[in-house]
């Protein structure tokens, strides 16, 4: 794989093997980001463009869609799969209109749609801002807005604002190094938390981390979360958890099951934040599954 003349960059993947990153490269030349400026914002997808059905993945905290790009390229085999990278927009409702405007672009209707992590969070609330667009939802790795943490971010956003980038990208990367993955079996780990580092440090810029903290506090402060928000809509959920995510710890996977009660829930022993890839194959024949059914 080129990492190209960066040897900071490049040294982020001196223990990943050249299999990995070669796979990296492929899906990359396979499908190269595409672009397209729409109400004055600039939209950059990856879009797999077949004629199946459309499943929207939303990204996780990096705010960049390549990053579960293991994900994508499983899913292209079923579904045409459009990815967007967050552009940097703080508010939900200019984000989702935004996203949906893609879509109409791109000549999508109904879609099915699928977050992790932070992208599991955007998912929650945009299926409860476009639901007659939506057949079917999963949600991985994450639990339910967290108003508390809505509310710590928004005490020191005036803080985020006027602290230096780099400071902003390492208080990301240790957020991140929180939930990495302990497992060392799986070649594959070494190349994600690779990339995720790349991303952070070198791909996201201040204006990208200020409006993925603030989405969350828009989230939490200007929309409510109750188990009657989808009772009328007719689509089916799937919520799929690692019982040693520390991010869903026991409480957060009982209030995510009582906030979607009609929800299929899933959750893999000994699963870490990682699940997508230390789980690989349980976890594409769960997803598979219920996409399908």
């Amino acid at each position: 794989m080129d990492k190209g003349p960066y040897p900071k960059i490049a040294r982020l993947y001196t223990d990943v093997p050249e299999e990995s990153l070669e796979r990296l490269q492929l899906f990359r030349e396979r499908y190269p980001y595409q672009a397209a400026t729409l109400d004055g914002i600039e939209w950059r997808y990856i879009d797999s463009g077949s004629a199946k059905p459309a499943l929207l993945v939303l990204a996780g905290g990096t705010s960049v869609a390549e990053v579960s790009f293991l994900s994508l390229e499983h899913f292209t085999e079923r579904f045409r799969v459009i990815a967007p990278d967050y552009p940097a927009i703080e508010e939900l409702d200019q984000l989702f209109s935004g996203m949906i405007a893609l879509l109409d672009h791109l000549g999508v209707g109904m879609f099915y749609l699928m977050g992790g992590s932070y992208g599991g969070w955007m998912a929650q609330s945009l299926v409860r801002f476009y639901p007659h667009r939506i057949n079917k939802l999963v949600i991985t790795a994450v639990g339910a807005p967290d108003r508390h943490n809505g509310q710590e971010i928004a005490r020191l956003m005036g803080w985020f604002r006027i602290t230096p980038t780099f400071l902003l990208r390492k208080m990301l990367d240790r957020s991140f190094s929180r939930l990495e993955t302990k497992r060392t079996e799986n070649p594959d780990l070494a190349l994600l938390w690779a990339l995720v580092k790349e991303v952070l440090n070198f791909r996201l810029g201040r204006a990208d981390i200020l409006a993925m903290l603030q989405r969350l506090v828009d989230q939490t402060e200007n929309f409510e979360f109750t188990p009657s928000d989808l009772e009328d809509w007719q689509g089916k959920i799937l919520i799929v958890f690692g019982s040693a995510d520390p991010a869903t710890p026991p409480e957060k996977r009982s209030a995510m099951q009582e906030l979607y009660p009609q929800a299929e829930i899933i959750v893999f022993d000994g699963g870490e934040h990682g699940i997508a890839i230390t789980h690989q194959e349980a976890y594409f024949s769960v997803i598979d599954g219920f996409l399908a059914g």
